[in-house]
């Protein structure tokens, strides 16, 4: 019986070759992270325009937008981990709309940079010198082409007390 090469498995069953997609992009210039495409609808640039603001939110919250005849939050993911906020005099928004049974939600990032396979083996746990109020939405991290991404948890951030409070 010939032997199957690394190739022929890796075709057969890419999953346990290459583990879990996962969707790259900035928070912020200089905080790059990744999410688990498992919980991603959707990826768009949206014009700032096609954002309604809302008053007295929590300041994370961009505003709502109407997609495919659905009303949704628009969030700014840095300020709402903590580690920045995006510019407010942007033109368009990258948005990362990421759902769950219960709801969708669009996240606003810097800038989405693409899809990455990664085995579950390179997630590490957070760094120690990770922000406390950042802790409770990592996964961990995970150290690609030279840089520290953060990989984040979905259901923490869909979970998140800011979000559910009005």
């Amino acid at each position: 019986m010939a032997k199957l090469s690394a190739l022929t498995v890796a075709a057969q069953n890419p999953q346990k070759v290459l583990g879990e997609a996962y969707l790259k992009f900035e928070l912020t210039p200089d905080t790059p992270a990744v999410v688990s495409m498992k919980s991603i609808q959707e990826v768009l640039a949206l014009p700032a325009q096609r954002l309604s603001a809302m008053p007295k939110m929590p300041a994370c919250i961009l505003g709502l937008l109407n997609r495919r005849s659905h009303v949704l939050w628009a969030v700014d993911l840095a300020r709402l981990l903590g580690v920045g906020r995006l510019d407010g005099r942007a033109r368009q928004y990258d948005l990362i709309l990421m759902r769950s049974d219960a709801q969708t939600i669009a996240l606003a990032v810097h800038r989405v940079e693409g899809m990455i396979w990664l085995p579950p083996d390179e997630i590490q746990p957070p760094p120690s010198h990770a922000a406390t109020q950042l802790i409770g939405y990592l996964r961990g991290c995970v150290l690609q082409e030279q840089q520290l991404f953060l990989a984040l948890d979905t259901e923490a951030i869909l979970q998140s007390s800011v979000l559910h409070q009005h």
